[in-house]
């Protein structure tokens, strides 16, 4: 695990760069940033993160403004002595919460959530890309972008930043995970072949749904399954009793 930490005060930097080493030996860090700045530098090179601790009121401003640059899968823990700030971090989909003094137990339970929601997709990612390069013989190459549609305006967003696909009426849209809706000039079925199916799942007509963006799943009638999303959906995402096992499958049964 690659672990960035943000943090101005350095015996705080340093306490927690090893209560993280001594909680999981296996966890690396890949740099210890002081600022909003060091830290703007140091993510405009798309280094390698799966996971970033950072405190929020910085020397040179907050570090709010970070949350902007990061890819949009790669989750934030805060680690703060502001507690007047949590209800913004939860806004901004952070991980967790958690206030100094720090206490070992409060961030143990932190990366076990890491590892839980995260630890999971990243295993289905590397099963997905190695059966692909054993079939195809090389490297996949997928798309991480789509050119949609604001009223007149054309605007290009990151895949990672798409909760999911979905079709209404005769069009076609994508919902992004700050629940914004765009058009785009795809068909479902085109989208599908595209985008990286160990994150995507076809879950019926409607929808293509991200991994990262479910939210819930409840039996359903008929052996189907009802699938809840983060942003909420036009409408019930219904799978049918034919995909049901190929989608549970696909979560990790």
């Amino acid at each position: 695990m690659k672990v960035l930490i943000l943090e101005d005060e350095s015996l705080s930097a340093r306490h927690l760069k090893n209560m993280l080493q001594s909680i999981d030996s296996s966890i690396e860090v890949v740099a210890v940033l002081d600022s909003v700045e060091a830290c703007t530098h140091f993510l405009a090179a798309s280094p390698e993160v799966d996971l970033v601790l950072m405190d929020i009121e910085l020397g040179d401003g907050q570090s709010f403004s970070i949350m902007e640059l990061l890819p949009g899968d790669c989750p934030v823990i805060f680690v703060t002595g502001h507690q007047e700030h949590a209800l913004k971090a939860f806004k901004l989909n952070s991980l967790d919460y958690l206030l100094k003094p720090l206490n070992r137990d409060d961030l143990e339970a932190a990366l076990d959530k890491f590892k839980n929601l995260y630890g999971q997709k990243k295993q289905l990612q590397q099963e997905y890309v190695g059966v692909r390069q054993s079939v195809h013989g090389t490297q996949v190459n997928q798309r991480t972008r789509y050119l949609v549609k604001c009223g007149t305006r054309l605007i290009s967003i990151s895949l990672s930043d798409v909760a999911y696909f979905y079709t209404k009426g005769k069009m076609q849209y994508v919902k992004t995970r700050n629940n914004e809706d765009f058009i785009i000039d795809k068909r479902l079925e085109e989208i599908e072949t595209e985008v990286d199916g160990s994150t995507f799942f076809r879950v019926n007509r409607q929808f293509i749904v991200n991994y990262m963006h479910i939210e819930k799943i409840h039996t359903w009638f008929s052996g189907k399954l009802k699938v809840q999303v983060q942003p909420a959906a036009y409408e019930e995402i219904v799978v049918s009793r034919l995909k049901a096992n190929d989608f549970k499958k696909w979560l990790g049964e």
